[in-house]
C-alpha cells in the first residue's frame, strides 16, 4: 500500500479582535500594575511579589494569541489543529478528501458571501503570511456544512486532489 504523509505548520493570522484583547489586557495590566504601586506601604515586601505575580500572569495571558495551525494529511484524511502558545493543542478540522463537496482556490474578494453564510459556519485557518494560494473546502463536519479557509503547500493539495481527483480544483 502507497502511504502517504505529509504536516505542515503555519502561524495563524492575529485577526483586529484580537488587537483589542491584547490592548485590552496591557491596559489591564498598567492600571493594575499603578494601583500596586500606590497601595505599597499596605503590602509592605508583598508589593515585590504581587508585581511578579502581575507581570508573569500578564505574559502567561499574551502568549496565548501566540497559535499556529498544523495541517496534517494522512492518506487523504486531511486533520487540521490549533496549537496555542506551543502549549496546547486542539482539533479545529478534521475530514476524508474523498468526502469533501468542493475544493478550489479562494478568490481574493472577501471570504464572507452568500453561499458561506448559507454553510452556517466558517473555520478559519489561513496562514498570516502570504505564502500562496489559499483554499476553500465544503464539506460536512459533525453532522453540519462548514466552510474551511486554509492555506495548505502544493504537497496537501496534490494529496488531497488524488483521493478527490473530480471535486478538488487546484490554484
Amino acid at each position: 500500500m502507497d502511504d502517504s504523509f505529509h504536516e505542515m505548520i503555519v502561524k495563524a493570522r492575529i485577526t483586529s479582535n484580537d488587537r483589542l484583547k491584547m490592548a485590552g489586557l496591557v491596559l489591564l495590566g498598567l492600571v493594575l500594575f499603578f494601583l500596586v504601586i500606590s497601595f505599597w506601604f499596605n503590602l509592605g515586601s508583598l508589593t515585590i511579589l504581587v508585581l511578579a505575580g502581575l507581570g508573569y500572569g500578564l505574559f502567561y495571558l499574551l502568549r496565548g494569541f501566540a497559535r499556529e495551525y498544523e495541517y496534517t494529511i494522512t492518506n487523504g484524511d486531511l486533520d487540521i489543529d490549533l496549537i496555542i502558545a506551543q502549549r496546547k493543542r486542539r482539533r479545529v478540522f478534521s475530514g476524508l478528501a474523498r468526502t469533501f463537496d468542493s475544493m478550489e482556490p479562494l478568490e481574493k474578494q472577501p471570504a464572507v458571501s452568500a453561499q458561506t453564510e448559507k454553510a452556517g459556519t466558517v473555520i478559519d485557518c489561513r496562514s498570516s503570511h502570504p505564502h500562496g494560494v489559499d483554499y476553500k473546502i465544503r464539506t460536512d463536519y459533525k453532522g453540519k456544512p462548514v466552510i474551511v479557509l486554509f492555506s495548505p503547500d502544493e504537497k496537501i493539495v496534490n494529496q488531497l486532489k488524488k483521493y478527490n481527483p473530480g471535486r478538488i480544483r487546484l490554484g
